[in-house]
């Protein structure tokens, strides 16, 4: 009777489910998610948790997260204001033009608009092909 009645409470979830396998199923494995099944994810999460939608939908919590900040429900005013003041507007790519130099050795970090991390650790490489990279992993 109990197993009924927790089943029966998480059918939204298990529909959602179905649905992320039947995707998952279709596409390659690193084709990315459509916006109408992380919006799903977003809304269940707000209801029933992140934790469980993640587990259960085999999603990576941080990627639910943001898509839990684009408007499925609006965030607590407090959550809203301490979100506004921690935020910088992004940077734009800037480049710098140097002689044709070989950097001695050199760590670079950079992120995109979409949120995708890039770490080059470089020796010897001319700083004009350390700013193409940059530009291309950039996305302009």
């Amino acid at each position: 009777m109990t197993q009924a009645l927790y089943n029966s409470s998480f059918d939204d979830v298990e529909e959602l489910r179905k649905r992320f396998e039947d995707f998952r199923g279709q596409h390659e494995k690193r084709t990315r998610l459509p916006e109408e099944l992380w919006r799903a994810a977003a809304e269940i999460a707000e209801r029933r948790g992140m934790n469980l939608v993640c587990r259960c939908l085999r999603l990576d919590a941080n990627s639910l997260k943001k898509w839990m900040g684009k408007g499925v429900k609006e965030p607590r005013r407090k959550q809203a204001i301490k979100k506004h003041q921690r935020t910088a507007p992004p940077a734009a790519f800037v480049e710098l033009l140097t002689a044709a130099t070989a950097a001695a050795s050199c760590v670079i970090e950079v992120e995109s608009q979409h949120g995708h991390k890039l770490r080059l650790e470089l020796k010897g490489v001319a700083t004009s092909e350390i700013a193409e990279l940059i530009h291309t992993f950039a996305g302009h």
